[in-house]
C-alpha cells in the first residue's frame, strides 16, 4: 500500500512537471519554426495519455511519464 502510494506521489510530481514544462513549451513555440512545431504535434497527443496513465500508478506509467519528460524537455531544449 505505502508503495503504491509512494509511486502515485512521484507519479503526481512527473504530471506537474509535465504541465509546467508543456506550458513552458507553448509559450516558446509561439516563436518557434516548423521544425520544433512538428516536433510538438507529434509530441502533444501523448500528453493526455501519460496524464491517463498515470491515475493507475503502474510502472508502466512511470516509464511512459519519464520518456514524454525526456521528449519534452528536449524540444524545449532546441527552442533556446
Amino acid at each position: 500500500m505505502a508503495n503504491e502510494l509512494d509511486l502515485k506521489s512521484e507519479l503526481k510530481k512527473g504530471v506537474d512537471l509535465l504541465k509546467t514544462l508543456r506550458d513552458e513549451v507553448k509559450v516558446k513555440l509561439h516563436l518557434a519554426g516548423m521544425d520544433a512545431k512538428d516536433q510538438w504535434a507529434k509530441l502533444e497527443p501523448e500528453l493526455s495519455k501519460v496524464e491517463r496513465a498515470a491515475d493507475q500508478a503502474t510502472e508502466s506509467s512511470k516509464k511512459l511519464l519519464d520518456e514524454t519528460l525526456k521528449r519534452l524537455k528536449a524540444i524545449r531544449d532546441s527552442l533556446r
